[in-house]
């Protein structure tokens, strides 16, 4: 009977979790091409947003400007510095901007400086209390001028609610005029009745000016564009000195406009009617003092850094990484352009076949489709904010073991855009607001281009944490702790995961015919479609070096390997799920593909794998150029610890005339003669994510029993310490995280605050010190059910525990148990 009870209590606590868990991911800043943008996810509801400005010259703000040119590939944006800041921007008078501590289900803190503007801002957000509908969450914004301002500096701060809803209502009042105080109420299905709330006389030290509500109604499709809305308002004949003329009441676009003189702080509160209580600026300072406390203390269980990282300003460092990889989660919603023309030419099976495609894509039939919605992660806020397919799982490295529910909330968002086909699109350009940050000739995605599929990583990475392999010391979760919410995870993505996996090997397949020698059978060969002259996007590595001209026959050596990474996962799937005629077959073709990767790309004259085409109608030729294309059969674990091939890989990575740098491994070798050319974009800079996963490999080479454990082990300890002081040194010069950096001098370069994939460094500094002679120490190395959230309880407690949880709900098991035996 106490069993009995026991585990239906358990059953109550997991159901709670999880309701619990879904509540506390609603509401967040998840527009992050803002700098700041709240929303929930939930479609067609709400969009809130801050804009600001220096007020000391008024017509200057709407008179402000922005130009942006969204050059071929990935040259950068070109900005005309502006006034009234909103969108996260590549260069506009910023100093550094970004989450220093934040955690998407309590919160955090964004700080921005903003030179510009000669203007300091602190952005608190913290969620109070959350149930199954919404829940409350509060801003408090503290503004201080920069050493170089004047006394009496104005300030102009606009935050906006906009609604979507076309069948619900929002309305603002202001209250009395010498409080300031706003309060704007709204009623939506989804969301309830609910409140959002500015309170009055907050100016810390300074004072307020003036503040303004305006009340509009427009097009639901355009509130995205709320800062040329409320520019254009403040041209309108009412507006008087830089603020919109006060006209408050119903509509579905509110502005509410304050001005300060000096310092300042106000709050901005958002209270549902299905919580207890109101959010109060009280609330707020509790909550806020609750998500530093958290991010602290789960920081220090997680991702402590660890020798020779364990000065203070490492932590800071990577506690920043961190945040502003999660600070970069976003919810889109919105249809995707397509190309459905299935044209002939896409097959690539033609000579000069690259410019038959182009041809074809100049006749492509274009369609929008969905729309869909999306949950994730993105590569850069000012560049990139969208999802990737190509950047996700390496986020996902780093979000998992911080809260793994959240990491596979993600995936299975992921993974539900998969199609009746097996496709996903590489880009996911959601909506109108997505679409304005990409050049109308990059937005069409197309349906035969395929991208690498790093979800699958962050599948196997689940696993060996599920399967106890690897500790988890990060937020609760109940995947972990209840096998049967893992399974029925892993049985909800299992059909997409193979559908993506079957569509891949059928649109990327190479041909093998003229691959095959007696006595050796090859079944596996693949190259990427999408391929130009100079550049393989669908790859991920642009601008990497391939054949020359392209041939229809050459085959990838990454492509190939990318495959045997998914067969690695699916083959572990199906044996959590016991799905043993699938197991088998997912083994045999790993094995097949291990054969190719040998017996096809294994150059012995170069001792390296190389790319491989055609020529001369029917002769195999190798295309050896030396860098991260060689590294991809070790990076992917394809090469066991005593493989006849691992020493020339790891002599490849060491060698200072190759691949090594003291910054990190360089994308291409020194030695090849395309070495730093053209657009050099992928053809020398050093990449986090193809380091990260050098390192990880050389980790558990040396943490193994093999010919080259100590190799492994000196050359990780080296490659380890440069790279953590890479990117902390130009994170400290520039106050940015960036997209990749320079093998001469290790100075970040290209994209700023690419808080995406080089994140991944926060996983780096965490990694145990094998210096010789070092005591080797990682948190939580091992996995303890009763350890699973990082607390220290011991099994009398927890009983303890479960019986008063039994007495508390003594009334409800009971009716529970009744339920249960039919009685």
């Amino acid at each position: 009977m106490l069993l009995s009870i026991l585990l239906i209590t358990c059953a109550l606590i997991q159901a709670g979790l999880s309701t619990s868990s879904n509540a506390s991911l609603l509401w967040g800043p998840y527009r992050p091409n803002l700098y700041l943008g709240i929303r929930p996810r939930i479609p067609n509801s709400l969009l809130m947003g801050l804009m600001w400005s220096n007020a000391d010259n008024p017509s200057a703000i709407s008179e402000s400007t922005h130009q942006e040119s969204n050059c071929a590939f990935y040259s950068l944006i070109v900005a005309k510095p502006l006034d009234l800041r909103h969108t996260c921007e590549q260069d506009e008078g910023m100093a550094g901007y970004g989450w220093t501590a934040y955690d998407v289900r309590t919160g955090g803190m964004q700080t921005v400086n903003d030179t510009g503007n000669k203007l300091d801002l602190v952005m608190l957000f913290a969620k109070v209390s959350n149930d199954e509908h919404n829940g409350n969450w509060g801003l408090r914004f503290r503004g201080i001028p920069r050493s170089n301002a004047h006394a009496h500096q104005k300030t102009t701060m606009i935050f906006y609610l906009g609604n979507e809803d076309a069948a619900s209502n929002t309305g603002c009042t202001e209250g009395v005029l010498s409080d300031n105080a706003v309060v704007c109420n709204g009623t939506m299905v989804s969301l309830r009745n609910f409140k959002l709330e500015f309170p009055g006389n907050q100016a810390d030290g300074g004072r307020i000016e003036k503040t303004s509500v305006k009340s509009l109604k427009v097009p639901a499709d355009t509130i995205w564009q709320a800062k040329s809305i409320f520019t254009n308002a403040l041209k309108s004949g009412d507006s008087r000195e830089g603020m919109v003329a006060n006209d408050p009441g119903e509509g579905n676009l509110h502005f509410v406009q304050k001005t300060f003189e000096g310092s300042f702080e106000f709050d901005v509160l958002f209270s549902s009617d299905s919580t207890s209580e109101a959010m109060t600026s009280t609330s707020l300072t509790g909550g806020i003092q609750h998500a530093s406390s958290i991010f602290s203390k789960r920081f220090m269980s997680v991702y402590a850094p660890q020798a020779p990282f364990q000065d203070d300003q490492y932590s800071k460092f990577s506690q920043s990484l961190l945040s502003n990889v999660m600070g970069g989660i976003g919810y889109f919603y919105g249809t995707a352009v397509v190309d459905v023309s299935s044209a002939s030419e896409y097959a690539e099976t033609d000579q000069s076949f690259w410019e038959k495609t182009a041809s074809a894509r100049l006749r492509a039939v274009v369609e929008e489709q969905g729309p869909y919605q999306l949950f994730t992660s993105v590569p850069s806020r000012p560049f990139f904010p969208r999802g990737f397919l190509w950047d996700e799982g390496f986020h996902l490295q780093v979000i998992l073991d911080w809260d793994m529910d959240l990491a596979l909330e993600i995936i299975s968002s992921w993974f539900d855009l998969v199609d009746d086909n097996g496709w996903i699109a590489r880009e996911q350009i959601l909506g109108p607001e997505a679409r304005s940050k990409v050049p109308s000739e990059f937005q069409t995605q197309y349906p035969h281009y395929a991208n690498p599929p790093t979800l699958f990583l962050a599948v196997q990475a689940f696993l060996v944490r599920f399967d106890s392999q690897l500790s988890y010391s990060g937020a609760p979760s109940r995947y972990l702790s209840d096998s049967a919410s893992g399974i029925a995870f892993l049985k909800s993505i299992y059909p997409k995961m193979k559908s993506h996996y079957e569509w891949f090997r059928r649109t990327q397949a190479g041909s093998l015919e003229n691959y095959q020698t007696p006595g050796s059978e090859f079944n596996e060969g693949y190259r990427w479609r999408g391929r130009t002259l100079q550049h393989v996007l669908t790859s991920g590595l642009d601008d990497y070096p391939r054949a020359q001209p392209p041939h229809p026959e050459e085959l990838h050596v990454d492509a190939l390997c990318w495959v045997g990474s998914m067969a690695v996962a699916l083959k572990m799937v199906s044996a959590f799920l016991g799905e043993k005629e699938d197991e088998e077959i997912f083994s045999k073709h790993e094995t097949d593909i291990v054969r190719s990767i040998d017996g096809i790309h294994w150059s012995e004259p170069n001792q390296a794998y190389c790319d491989t085409t055609v020529v001369n109608e029917n002769q195999v030729e190798s295309v050896c150029h030396k860098g991260y294309i060689s590294l991809f059969p070790f990076l992917v674990g394809l090469l066991g610890p005593n493989h006849s091939h691992l020493e020339a890989v790891l002599d490849l990575i060491h060698d200072s005339e190759e691949l090594w740098s003291p910054y990190g491994i360089r994308s291409l070798s020194y030695k090849d003669k395309y070495y730093g050319s053209d657009e050099n974009y992928w053809r020398s800079p050093i990449w986090i994510n193809i380091n990260y996963m050098v390192v990880q490999r050389l980790l558990e080479l040396a943490q193994q029993s093999g010919r080259y454990q100590e190799k492994a082990r000196e050359i990780y300890v080296e490659l380890r310490l440069n790279l953590g002081n890479t990117v902390f040194k130009s994170w400290q010069e520039t106050g940015f995280a960036w997209e990749q950096y320079s093998p001469d001098a290790g100075k970040g370069q290209r994209t700023q605050h690419f808080t995406g994939w080089t994140s991944l460094t926060v996983s780096l500094l965490a990694m145990p010190d094998l210096r010789s002679g070092s005591q080797p120490q990682m948190p939580g190395q091992l996995y303890y059910p009763s350890n699973m959230y990082g607390w220290d309880i011991p099994p009398i407690l927890m009983a303890m525990g479960m019986l008063l949880i039994c007495f508390m709900f003594r009334r409800r098991l009971m009716r529970v148990w009744r339920g249960f035996m039919g009685t």
